[in-house]
């Protein structure tokens, strides 16, 4: 048992690590394509342990596994190396370098996660992916108990039906119908009450649920936990063409469910639904322990995730950089450096902080749930 643990650890390191290794290549190769310096190429943070130099390149491979660079000459970003050559303008500068190649330059870590989400769903509907089944239940997370019991629900109750829509194990009948009759009226307050079947006790219950308000509406989304399995023996496989379609709807549609995450946490002004660095990892060692394939699934979800979080207009990510090239290359003069080191470490700070929040929330969740 221990030995499966250190295993499934060691996969789920090596899974992030490799996640982390496309989105960097993706703006390595493009500085190579375009002919821009790369002094160096990490993958983690922090203190070094291995580094060999490959041309031009010192290949490292730094202590802290939550991260990783590309130095780029020309380019000043906080924390990506020592920045030797930030200034840098002459032949081999991003700098120096019309807007498109600077737009494939920042972009490549986004496309490369997202190619590397598409190939994995494409790969693995082609060989066989396990089928589904998804249930619906309330949370068991003793900090939202009070809040169950205001609605007369309990941990573990299993919703069956909403609003005498029928939700079937089937994953997109499921996800459609708790849109369509829960989330959206909830959102919109476009309704009073909802009403619910729920499973306890092997007993089916139905339960009238108030959202009159904006803050019962929050409540009834929080208690939500969806639960996904495996149908043991039952796998979905499609020829060449098929299985490429289904990889792109799946990854399109993730991307889309991202983005709506992102506009729901921006709207309810609420970090309930996100997680940290913690979280990722844990989440990451329990897939590894169901397997490669599941590994896989979950690597692509997080690549996914990757991608959208950093196309974010934040100075700190690839999205703040394209910001300020493309502001550049409408205005035809560079942004005072000054004006974009205050903005990237303000936007440091900013995230460093929300890590850090994130994180201790990881850490309450696994001795408060």
């Amino acid at each position: 048992m221990i030995t499966n643990n250190v295993f499934a650890l060691l996969y789920a390191l090596i899974g992030f690590g490799l996640l982390i290794t496309v989105h960097e290549f993706g703006h390595f190769i493009f500085c190579k394509i375009f002919n821009i310096n790369t002094p160096t190429f990490s993958i983690g943070m922090g203190p070094k342990i291995l580094e060999r130099k490959i041309g031009q390149t010192n290949f490292r491979l730094s202590l802290i596994p939550i991260g990783g660079y590309v130095e780029i000459a020309g380019l000043s970003e906080v924390g990506q190396g020592e920045q030797k050559m930030a200034t840098l303008t002459g032949e081999g500068s991003f700098a120096q370098k019309p807007f498109w190649q600077k737009f494939f330059v920042l972009t490549g870590g986004v496309v490369f996660n997202l190619l590397f989400a598409y190939i994995v769903y494409s790969s693995l509907f082609f060989v066989g992916i396990p089928k589904k089944s998804v249930t619906i239940l309330i949370t068991e997370q003793k900090k939202y108990s009070q809040i169950a019991q205001t609605f007369n629900l309990q941990a573990k109750d299993q919703i069956i039906s909403i609003n005498n829509q029928e939700l079937s194990p089937e994953p997109n009948n499921a996800l459609k119908i708790l849109k369509e009759q829960l989330i959206i009226p909830l959102n919109k307050l476009q309704k009073d009450s909802i009403q619910l079947v729920i499973l306890r006790d092997n007993k089916n219950i139905n339960i009238t649920v108030s959202s009159q308000d904006k803050e019962s509406s929050e409540n009834i989304l929080k208690l939500l936990e969806l639960k996904s399995q495996d149908i043991p023996g039952e796998f979905e496989k499609y020829n060449l063409i098929d299985s490429v379609i289904k990889g792109i709807e799946t990854t399109n549609n993730w991307i889309k469910q991202m983005f709506m995450g992102i506009i729901y946490l921006i709207k309810s002004k609420s970090l309930s639904g996100a997680g940290g660095p913690i979280m990722i990892l844990s989440k990451t060692f329990e897939t590894a322990q169901k397997g490669f394939i599941p590994l896989l699934l979950f690597l692509a979800f997080i690549s996914i995730n990757l991608a959208i979080i950093n196309i974010l207009p934040l100075g700190a990510l690839d999205g703040g950089q394209l910001l300020f090239a493309g502001i550049e290359a409408v205005i035809r003069r560079e942004i005072p450096e000054i004006i974009k080191a205050s903005i990237n470490i303000a936007s440091w700070v900013l995230l460093l902080s929300l890590i850090l929040y994130l994180t201790y929330k990881d850490i309450l969740n696994i001795f408060v749930k």
